[in-house]
């Protein structure tokens, strides 16, 4: 059998893992034709089929797979083994790429890649803001080197095989109010206090699921009535009066003159990992990434 192409071998991973020629080629940098280019070689050096080609549509063969979960044990010891020896030099370069949650990418990433790249010039940074569970779905696929996510005190963040995270800090969220509320000049307040207050909320959000738990037993039916589902737009509407939310605190920004934030005692508590592919634990840029995220997270937690 002809040697086989390392960067066929990471195609057909690609391909296996994302599902399609386009979204493997935007994984890998490529081009949707290069893509193609290098499974019709691989075609070529084992001499089998590996792709079954339906009009645009193309799916995996028997052959394929094989070769696929064959390519994907490669392309991890290959991984493990880049961060070795990157690890031997201490340098921290090259690319890499972060997939954040909104709230995160707008409250913690700005100022954590600023302070990389001012730290370590030859780090070539790349963010892509997705939801939580999309991150860590990156980052397991390797379509980014790091995930930064976050679960909720009663739904734990889970991990596939492979996949290995740290703790970088805690998201306290407030009830916001509008500033004429009977509320509104308070130091704290409770939940019992807002049973019968009109919720903004987004549907089956861990928020929002807390919320229905919080007043399950309640004698009155808590009002969810308008579904919104950015927090910028909940802030929006609590300024206009049109009900109350609860927010986080990262990457909520300055609030509206008519809004105010009120402490709950009992809070749900957001946590933030840093999700990455174990094989990578060792790279510098890597750790000195995480050193940086667990830095700004504290400082905003003291703020």
């Amino acid at each position: 059998m002809t040697n086989l192409s390392l960067a066929g071998l990471r195609a057909i991973d690609a391909l296996a893992t994302h599902g399609s020629v386009t979204a493997a080629a935007s994984a890998l940098g490529y081009t949707p034709s290069a893509i193609s280019q290098q499974i019709a070689r691989l075609e070529r050096d084992v001499h089998q089929v590996l792709i079954d080609r339906q009009g645009r549509r193309m799916t995996l063969t028997v052959a394929g797979r094989i070769l696929a979960e064959a390519a994907s044990r490669v392309v991890i010891e290959l991984e493990s083994m880049n961060a070795e020896l990157q690890a031997q030099t201490e340098t921290v370069t090259g690319p890499l790429r972060i997939a954040a949650f909104p709230t995160a990418a707008r409250g913690v990433i700005p100022a954590a890649m600023r302070e990389l790249g001012q730290t370590w010039p030859s780090l070539e940074l790349q963010l892509v803001e997705v939801d939580s569970h999309r991150a860590v779905e990156f980052v397991a696929r390797g379509t980014v080197d790091l995930a930064v996510a976050h679960d909720w005190q009663a739904m734990p963040l889970e991990l596939s095989e492979g996949l290995h995270c740290r703790h970088l800090g805690d998201d306290v969220s407030d009830v916001l109010v509008f500033h004429t509320h009977p509320l509104a000049s308070r130091a704290s307040v409770e939940f019992d206090d807002l049973r019968e207050e009109s919720w903004l909320y987004e549907p089956g959000s861990v928020a929002h699921d807390f919320l229905l738990n919080a007043y399950r037993d309640s004698p009155g039916q808590a009002r969810f009535t308008h579904m919104v589902s950015e927090y910028a737009s909940q802030i929006e509407m609590v300024g206009a009066g049109l009900g109350v939310a609860l927010v986080p605190r990262m990457g909520r920004g300055p609030l509206p003159a008519t809004v105010r934030a009120l402490p709950v005692s009992s809070a749900p508590l957001r946590r933030i990992y840093g999700v990455w592919r174990t094989p990578t634990g060792r790279r510098p840029a890597l750790t000195a990434a995480l050193g940086v995220l667990e830095s700004v997270c504290v400082r905003l937690e003291q703020h």
